[in-house]
């Protein structure tokens, strides 16, 4: 599977450009204006378009009959890891100003998931999880409805498992990673985002414009009816399904709008961020630490807030540009 699909490479730079927003800003202390709304759109739906994007890519090696080896697999989730470790180390030390080996230990096994770090175990998760469960994904890709069902119900397990009390170590940690925890802990649960990976996987099998513009309409008119009823709204640490349907309303409509867009010089360079989203996750994280840890927060002009902004993504497609010529 050499051909890449344009469309989601647009996605996933998109997303990267919404994360250094969302880094720059939370740490900067930015919580005003259209900056702030840029967070509140990044926070809402990046992770939603990182782990569609695994789903994906696993369901079109499922539609051409491919599956990677476990070597393959395994490199992938070291250098994830890796970038957990370098980005989760100094996400620690910039919010607490120290650092034991008790601490390092701790985010090492993943006990402590500092800010800005804790999507990289989730996405380790769900590469994981795609390769053990490779052959029912085959069996069943044809059987949409069976798929999304399941997806549904695992959210509805894991939003109930999240409200339990546990005192047990191992079953803490275990709760953590699986449903995520009431106790509003940063992390992204397994189960409650089993729909956005399923909707990767059958928007590979059957992606067209109708699809799109379907899940997209159906989603918006859920999402009002859920609203109407007062559902439970923007909730994150576990996530709603209000604060799913949010992703799958962004996904949905920006995969229909790129079936218009033609291949051009200037979005592939653009894209060189979706292509490479792990290392582009570390040029704009790292650097940002960097300017938050030597600047005085909070910075109150805009015009410099934007600069920043827009600094750190000029500094990262750069190194881009020179590394992946």
């Amino acid at each position: 599977m050499k051909e890449r699909d344009y469309p989601l490479d647009i996605l996933k730079s998109i997303a990267i450009m919404l994360m250094s927003f969302v880094h720059i800003n939370s740490l900067l202390q930015v919580n005003s204006g259209i900056l702030d709304k840029i967070t509140f759109l990044g926070a809402t739906v990046c992770f939603s378009v990182f782990l569609f994007g695994i789903g994906f890519v696993a369901g079109k090696k499922i539609t051409n009959v491919e599956k990677d080896s476990w070597k393959k697999v395994l490199h992938k989730i070291l250098l994830i890891y890796v970038c957990y470790l370098v980005i989760g180390i100094a996400s620690y030390f910039i919010s607490k100003g120290q650092l034991s080996f008790v601490s390092i230990y701790n985010i090492a096994i993943l006990n402590n998931l500092p800010e800005y770090s804790e999507f990289l175990i989730s996405l380790i998760f769900f590469t994981l999880l795609t390769q053990l469960i490779h052959k029912p994904l085959q069996k069943h890709i044809s059987k949409p409805h069976l798929l999304i069902e399941i997806s549904i119900l695992l959210f509805i397990v894991g939003s109930i498992l999240s409200t339990f009390e546990l005192s047990n170590s191992v079953l803490i940690w275990l709760q953590k990673h699986l449903v995520g925890s009431q106790n509003g802990i940063h992390v992204f649960p397994i189960l409650q985002y089993m729909p956005i990976y399923v909707m990767g996987i059958l928007f590979a099998k059957y992606k067209s414009k109708i699809v799109y513009l379907w899940v997209f309409s159906l989603s918006f008119l859920l999402l009002v009816i859920l609203m109407a009823l007062r559902a439970p709204g923007w909730y994150r640490w576990p996530p709603s399904l209000n604060f799913l349907l949010y992703g799958v309303i962004f996904i949905s409509l920006l995969m229909f709008a790129f079936q218009f867009v033609k291949r051009n010089r200037i979005i592939d360079f653009f894209n060189k961020f979706g292509r490479n989203p792990l290392l582009s996750v570390v040029l704009i994280t790292i650097p940002s630490f960097v300017l938050a840890y030597f600047l005085n927060t909070p910075i109150k002009s805009d015009l410099i807030l934007w600069g920043i902004n827009i600094g750190i993504l000029i500094f990262a497609s750069i190194i881009l540009f020179f590394l992946k010529k």
